[in-house]
């Protein structure tokens, strides 16, 4: 873990050197891709998945920037260090678990603890940001370090689980909460 927190370090100070302007916006978010949602990856030059590939877990970031101090200026970089080997992509709009090489815009495939990526991304538009190694067992923690040259929002995309299991429990509060005033009609 001291070797991902100094490789941290090492990526923000990277990342001021690299956006020298004096609005920019630099943002960490952490996570962990162990027991997450899986995928089968891009191949390693954005090419259709190989489904003969083993499905490796992933955590997915909603990625929205606001303009800087040039409306033209849209320059972006993301530095990652991970405890395994760990591969990035970036994707215009959402990710597609079931096609994982639909809108991809960029790779970092390092393979290696650390990733690396510059890109320019259009203000106000919704990208997503993945963090997944390539092989089985390539999972654990992980640290993103996003500069943007106006502001930048990181924001982890909930699974499509999660989804389900909300409007599950919205639907049965709804059938209680119906149950209860039926229940006290009745009762009048």
């Amino acid at each position: 873990m001291n070797t991902m927190l100094r490789n941290t370090i090492a990526a923000a100070l990277l990342l001021a050197g690299v956006i020298q302007q004096a609005s920019a916006e630099i943002v960490t978010v952490t996570g962990d891709t162990t027991n997450a949602s899986t995928f089968i990856p891009p191949s390693y030059w954005g090419g259709a998945p190989d489904p003969s590939n083993t499905a490796v877990a992933y955590q997915a970031f909603d990625v929205v920037t606001t303009d800087g101090p040039n409306p033209f200026n849209w320059e972006n970089s993301f530095l990652t260090s991970c405890e395994y080997s760990c591969v990035t992509f970036l994707y215009n709009g959402a990710l597609d678990p079931d096609d994982s090489s639909k809108n991809l815009m960029t790779i970092s495939n390092n393979l290696y603890h650390f990733s690396s990526m510059q890109t320019f991304l259009e203000p106000g538009k919704h990208y997503t940001f993945v963090v997944t190694g390539y092989f089985d067992g390539d999972a654990g923690a992980f640290s993103i370090t996003a500069g943007s040259t106006g502001g930048i929002s990181i924001s982890p995309v909930p699974e499509p689980s999660s989804g389900l299991m909300l409007l599950g429990g919205l639907a049965g509060i709804g059938a209680l909460a119906r149950r209860r005033a039926r229940h006290t009609g009745e009762l009048s």
